[in-house]
């Protein structure tokens, strides 16, 4: 196994829990005036993006081990450390406005 992968995973779940711990961390939230954070649902915003990050983080390594049954590993390694979090970003981004009542 290519040990770029398993770095790449381990990287998005503890930038999930870093989320989680630090909201500022968050883009666009830092930047907010203190009228617009205080319309930010940031527990429930912060708990999204600790779940998705996490989530990044194990489907890219489970679509490695997977990818690597039917492909061989440069293919295995582009797809699932290019398009899982690609995938996993336009959700974040999408799904994280519902917790932006500004």
């Amino acid at each position: 196994m290519n040990s770029f992968i398993p770095i790449f995973s381990t990287f998005f779940i503890l930038l999930g829990f870093l989320v989680w711990r630090f909201p500022k961390l968050i883009a666009g939230y830092n930047t907010m005036t203190s009228e617009q954070q205080k319309k930010v649902d940031v527990k429930g915003l912060k708990s999204f993006m600790c779940r998705v990050f996490c989530a990044i983080g194990v489907l890219v390594f489970v679509s490695y081990l997977l990818l690597r049954l039917f492909m061989d590993e440069a293919s295995a390694i582009n797809i699932s450390s290019i398009v899982v979090p690609i995938i996993g970003v336009i959700y974040l981004l999408a799904g994280g406005q519902r917790y932006d009542h500004n």
